[in-house]
This record gives C-alpha cells, structure tokens and sequence, in this order.
C-alpha cells in the first residue's frame, strides 16, 4: 500500500519563510520532512550595476511561492525582445529568397562581426536568429533550418572549416561567434549602417565557396605527411 506524504510540515515551513527538504530513507521512514531557516540556501551573492542580488537555488520546486521569494533576475540573464514581425512562422510566409552559399557566409560573417562583445545581442547568436539577421525568407528559411537541406548549413560548416567562426553550443541549439584565429590580427571593416547592412559583405573572400564532394564539410584537409606512399 502507497503512503501519502504529509503536506503539514511543508505548509506550515513555507509559512514561517522556512526552506524543506523531503527525504526518503530506511532510516527515517518512507518520507521525513526537514525544515531549515531559507537564509541557509543562499549560496552566494551578484553585484550588478550597484544592487546586491542572492543567487539561491528556491526555484528547483518550481513553485510561485519560491521564485517570488528568490529575488530579482540578473539584468545579463534576460534575453532582449526581437522587433516585431521577426517570427519564423511570418518570415516563412514572405516571398522566397534566392542566396548563394557565398552571399550567406559573407552575410553571416558581417552579422558575427558586430556581435563581437556582444553588442548585438547577449548571447551568442543562434542559428536561427542567423537565419533571420541575414535576410533568409520564405522557403529558403523553412527548408535551410535543422534538416540537412538548404544553404544555410553548408555555409556554417564551410566557415567552420576554414576557422572563420566557431560552435559555442551545439545544445539546445546551435550558438556561433567569430573565431579567435580570424580576429587575432583584427577583422575587416563591415557596414554599420542598419539601412545597408551588406554594403561591404562583397569585400569579404574565402578560400572555399563550394562544399567537397566526399567527406565532412567541416574538416580540415591537409596534404598527406607522407606523398609516396600515399600514391601506393
């Protein structure tokens, strides 16, 4: 037979401003609550812009109770809105665009290059936000996301190759930045006119436009250490 969890003692603990613990262990029975002062679940404390802010772990339960408590949010931790109308599911249904490989990996290598220090935006830039900034619409937005299909991946993994930018994280989504062997000797001048965005995107050259045939997009091909006994 399931026995129930008392509610009591979590009830009366969140009134008093206590933090619970629920505990499961041969030695206390199925369920023992355990009721400590809340002040002992700070951690540590943020100094943002002069304001002192606890950073506790109250909003593991998820409840409303515990994250009003938990204080204010980190100004750096809340993601800035977009203009309005830069939702995919509208920007799927506006007239197609055509770009080229070349023309996306110019494109994102502007959009990369303002959003050194993350000027543009607080973090680093998805892919889909990419896929926005740069100006991919209708089914060359719906078709280039996380299939393998379109010009949108071909063009990351050939500026991945060539160490132009570089995969911040691959999980929940994919997050780009320009890679430090590209801007170690600075970077080239771009547009900063938001009116023309790729005035300057056609001065941008790479060495590869096209993807291989075989293997990785993204690899690295070198010559062989050894030509002779390559050609066996």
């Amino acid at each position: 037979m399931v026995q129930r969890r008392a509610r009591a003692p979590v009830l009366l603990a969140a009134v008093a401003g206590l933090a619970t613990v629920t505990t499961s262990s041969w030695l206390f029975g199925s369920a023992t609550t355990f009721a400590f002062p809340a002040s002992l679940a700070v951690k540590e404390s943020v100094l943002v812009d002069g304001l002192k802010f606890a950073a506790t772990n109250a909003r593991s339960d998820g409840s409303a109770v515990t994250m009003y408590a938990s204080g204010h949010n980190i100004p750096e931790k809340v993601r800035l809105k977009e203009p309005k109308g830069m939702k995919v599911l509208m920007l799927k249904k506006m007239p197609t665009t055509h770009l080229t490989i070349e023309e996306i990996m110019q494109r994102i290598t502007t959009v990369l290059i303002r959003n050194i220090g993350l000027t543009v935006s607080r973090q680093p830039l998805s892919t889909v936000r990419l896929m926005k900034m740069i100006g991919l619409r209708g089914g060359q937005l719906k078709y280039s996301g996380r299939m393998n299909y379109g010009e949108m991946k071909p063009a990351l993994s050939l500026l991945q190759s060539q160490k132009v930018i570089c995969k911040i994280m691959s999980w929940p989504d994919s997050t780009w930045e320009i890679h430090e062997a590209f801007r170690e000797f600075g970077v080239p001048p771009i547009s900063m006119d938001d009116r023309e965005p790729w005035k300057m995107a056609s001065i941008l050259k790479f060495e590869r436009v096209k993807p291989p045939k075989y293997g990785p997009i993204n690899g690295v091909y070198r010559e062989p250490k050894y030509p002779d006994i390559a050609k066996r």
